[in-house]
């Protein structure tokens, strides 16, 4: 795939704007012709993706997921949105090239024959000796985490999406006017660890018994990208509902929403028409399943004026709320 190229960042000797290709460590300026050094803060570049959606069109994406959630219909219809903040959330991607050796001892399994106890031929397999390898390793490295807690939001990766979509260099004072950007909390070199330590693990055959080995990165490209996502939220009985927007492909990342509400009038209805009929046969027998009734209420917990008026007044249930992501 052919390297992307990317806008966005001013020159610092005329402020012209400055395009570069992704890995490249030098660029010359269009309108001065100054040659400068493509770095980020650390020699780190960092880009990021611009949104494909507004306000409107994250709302409305909202709007369409409600629809097919099992939410109550009466919310879905009624649903106003408070504000939303543009967030611009940081991820560490690492590429490269880890260059090593590595020797390995590992389990082989042998098939042998037999003759089982009707004389006839069957086939087992039998533990065999270990072999042992060694061999020059050179493999590729592609990696990519969230550069801080990104849980409240839903979004665990964006590899496969920087690597198709158009990235832009970051200019801090233009990104900050149009949404929040996030600090990364987390190290360059923690990032460099879990990618290598991956690659180990992955690279390592399951019948591995012992093993040795040294790996280097060779070729490093640490960039970070900054990701939008469209952070929504509305009310409801006093409670804010969040909910999390791709700003790119519109996708609900997570959220939570009130349940389907259920109309329940055939239990009232039922134990009012038993005590009725109990108490017009015999005063005794209506005693007799009043007291099972409340015995039931009281292994549910609810044997209280309150329990008792729930029973007989709250008609509309609200259901559990549902939760995305």
């Amino acid at each position: 795939m052919a390297a992307a190229e990317f806008g966005g960042i001013g020159c610092p000797q005329c402020g012209g704007p400055l395009n570069f290709r992704e890995g490249s460590l030098t660029t010359l300026c269009g309108a001065c012709r100054t040659a400068l050094a493509v770095t980020g803060s650390a020699g780190i570049t960092r880009y990021y993706l611009e949104e494909t959606l507004d306000l409107a069109g994250a709302r409305s994406a909202a709007r369409r997921f409600l629809a097919t959630a099992g939410v109550d219909d009466a919310v879905a219809s009624r649903l106003r949105f408070q504000g939303g903040e543009l967030c611009f959330l940081p991820f560490w991607r690492l590429r490269g090239i880890a260059v090593g050796w590595r020797w390995l001892e590992r389990e082989t399994v042998i098939e042998e024959e037999y003759l089982d106890e009707q004389g006839m031929t069957r086939r087992r397999e039998q533990k065999g000796l270990p072999e042992q390898q060694s061999e020059i390793l050179a493999l590729p490295v592609e990696y990519s985490s969230p550069a801080c807690d990104l849980s409240p939001y839903g979004l665990a990766g964006i590899a496969t999406v920087s690597s198709v979509l158009a990235l832009k260099g970051v200019s801090f004072e233009r990104l900050a006017r149009r949404g929040i950007v996030f600090d990364p909390t987390k190290e360059a070199e923690q990032i460099r660890r879990e990618a290598m330590g991956l690659l180990r693990e992955r690279s390592l055959p399951k019948e591995t018994v012992r093993h040795e080995e040294r790996l280097e990165l060779s070729g490093e490209q640490l960039a970070l990208i900054y990701y939008p996502v469209w952070k929504l939220g509305f009310l409801r009985d006093e409670r804010l509902y969040p909910v999390m927007v791709d700003a790119v492909n519109g996708r609900l990342l997570k959220g939570r929403f009130p349940g389907r509400a259920t109309v329940r009038l055939a239990s009232p209805l039922a134990t009012v028409t038993l005590l009725l009929f109990a108490f017009s046969l015999q005063v005794t027998a209506g005693i007799v399943l009043t007291a099972l009734f409340l015995g039931w209420l009281a292994s549910r917990g609810e044997v209280s004026s309150a329990g008792i008026a729930r029973h007989f007044f709250l008609l509309v249930v609200p259901g559990k709320e549902v939760e995305h992501g």
